[in-house]
């Protein structure tokens, strides 16, 4: 399988040069002008965070509801943090600065990094809320559920006892000058940017090779979301739906991610060797959460319709019940999956 898909790129790099440009144009654009103006201040951040002692305090501070409700240490307090505020995939850097730190064993590492990638509130108000809705309360509110839908998510992925100790580290490290830890930071936060410009733009490229197929299918636009995001989102309000299907539908994709997120993520925590599998039922969970309370908001408040005043909706009907209900089939699958067999 490997080696077939290996073949199909290289294949679609030689026969498209034209679109592979293109994309490649694209994905350095939204790199630039989106993504890293947002993200590396938070990259700079982690990392000091981590190698100035301030993680420790943070830890010290949530260690109860850490303990309590997802079974981690205290350790891992500065990635819940920045995992919800800082935006993708500021949770994963934060994650791969505490393992290489010591302060996380890898099990503690692989738990709070199959919840803990999200979008930013500037994301989610600005390019989804204005960019998309016309409207930032709209951007306002799905982060809301989006950051509520990562910390249910944490329920279900992160419950039980651990088997190994909570913390990685092994002895006290003597503490780093504030001038080393900034240079070490900002070193750290220029390779996680490249990895970011690198996966968003390889994205880029295979989804103006695939654009074509995709438009040749229902929905096919929307679709592009699962690939890159910001692509996905773009596309909603063109889609014949009521404004209720696209918000359900964005909450979806904001908690995915898409699979250059998923990607990113997967490789700043790839030298640890970092479960795969939980953090990819992770994303999807936090997708199929996020939609169910999307839906269930429009269905148990009619006001809340007033809060998306900023976008119009489109003619096409939902129906809002079988979605949820869809939803809550899907979530209860996962559970009865994780019930049986615990992949953290």
């Amino acid at each position: 399988m490997k080696l077939f898909f290996s073949l199909a790129l290289f294949a679609a790099f030689l026969l498209c040069p034209a679109a592979c440009a293109d994309g490649v144009r694209e994905g350095l654009a939204l790199a630039g002008r989106e993504a890293l103006p947002a993200l590396f201040p938070f990259f700079v951040a982690s990392g000091l965070l981590v190698r100035s002692g301030l993680a420790e305090r943070l830890g010290r501070a949530a260690a109860r509801p850490l303990a309590r409700l997802y079974g981690l240490p205290p350790e891992a307090a500065p990635a819940v943090i920045l995992g919800l505020t800082g935006g993708y995939p500021v949770g994963a850097a934060t994650v791969a600065e505490l393992l290489q730190q010591g302060a996380l064993s890898r099990e503690a590492a692989a738990r709070v990094n199959a919840f803990c990638n999200c979008a930013s509130p500037g994301f989610c108000i600005g390019l989804v809320g204005l960019g998309v809705f016309g409207s930032a309360r709209t951007g306002a509110v799905l982060y809301g559920i989006h950051a509520l839908s990562a910390l249910l998510t944490g329920l279900v992925v992160a419950r039980g006892p651990m088997a190994q100790s909570a913390g990685g580290r092994a002895a006290a490290a003597p503490r780093e000058g504030f001038a080393f830890a900034f240079c070490g930071a900002t070193q750290q936060a220029a390779r996680t940017a490249l990895t970011v410009t690198a996966f968003l733009t390889v994205f880029s490229v295979l989804l103006r090779l695939l654009r074509p197929a995709l438009r040749a299918l229902p929905y096919g636009d929307m679709l592009a979301g699962l690939i890159e995001l910001t692509n996905g989102l773009d596309e909603l309000t063109l889609l014949p739906l009521t404004i209720c299907a696209q918000l359900t539908l964005a909450s979806f994709l904001l908690g995915f991610g898409g699979l250059a997120v998923q990607f990113q993520a997967r490789a700043l925590t790839a030298p640890f060797a970092l479960p795969s599998g939980a953090f990819t039922l992770g994303k999807l969970l936090h997708g199929t959460i996020a939609a169910v309370c999307t839906a269930l908001l429009f269905q148990l408040s009619p006001r809340a319709l007033a809060v998306f005043a900023g976008a119009a909706a489109p003619p096409r009907a939902f129906n809002l019940t079988g979605a949820v209900l869809l939803g809550v089939l899907v979530l209860l699958l996962i559970w009865g999956g994780k019930s049986t067999k615990n992949k953290i």
